[in-house]
């Protein structure tokens, strides 16, 4: 009992190093543990090893099927899958699993990563949507709906409507978040207003002072 919150108290600090260091030694003594088997590979993922993480959740998936975080396990092997840029596998798992649960948001939002990713904009946009119908205050996709309203090359004056509209909720519910705040300059940029794009930039890089998409952004802005 006293390793496992050693570990878990790793965890909660950000130190997953050590907590994996410390779940090694725990699975020794308890190797069937399938709790003890999700922590390491949510540690391996959190210490960039996406391989191990996805071979450990692939043995909770095959020998602990009733696991009760089995969802979890799903939703990690895809953000590990989608961190290896192993689209195709990720898109065939995610839908695989939207047809138990089927609104997702977290799901749903890795499937429009992946058309994003892979340049299916419309799909990925569709996504979106979806997932503000169901659940209208989901900040990530209220900033990414905005965001690749912007991205298109000719967007009408409801998509342009529906942008500005996502983008301002977003940052209603999270003001101070420079992922959202670059999202809202870069949509007033596109629709030719610099002065107001290069206020909402420079607020996001008080926030992330080293971020190279906002310094670049910020560089372009000038020219």
């Amino acid at each position: 009992m006293a390793e496992e919150t050693d570990y878990l108290g790793y965890m909660n600090k950000g130190n997953y190093a050590m907590a994996l260091n410390l779940l090694d030694q725990a699975l020794l003594q308890n190797p069937e543990d399938p709790i003890l088997l999700y922590n390491f590979a949510l540690c391996c993922f959190q210490t960039k090893n996406f391989k191990k993480s996805i071979q450990v959740l692939d043995r909770i998936l095959s020998e602990y099927p009733g696991f009760i975080e089995l969802d979890n396990v799903y939703r990690l092997k895809v953000f590990a899958l989608v961190e290896l840029k192993d689209w195709e596998t990720a898109e065939s798992i995610i839908k695989e699993r939207l047809q138990v649960a089927v609104d997702d948001a977290k799901l749903l939002s890795f499937l429009a990563h992946v058309y994003e990713y892979t340049h299916r904009l419309e799909e990925a946009i569709e996504i979106h949507r979806r997932i503000l119908r169901h659940t209208p205050d989901y900040k990530n996709s209220l900033n990414s709906l905005g965001y690749l309203l912007a991205l298109k090359k000719k967007p009408n004056s409801e998509e342009r409507a529906e942008a500005i509209r996502s983008l301002k909720k977003a940052l209603e519910l999270d003001p101070n978040n420079p992922a959202y705040l670059d999202s809202f300059g870069y949509f007033l940029q596109t629709i030719g207003k610099p002065e107001e794009a290069w206020k909402a930039y420079r607020k996001a890089l008080q926030k992330n002072p080293n971020h190279p998409i906002l310094l670049e952004r910020l560089k372009n802005l000038k020219k």
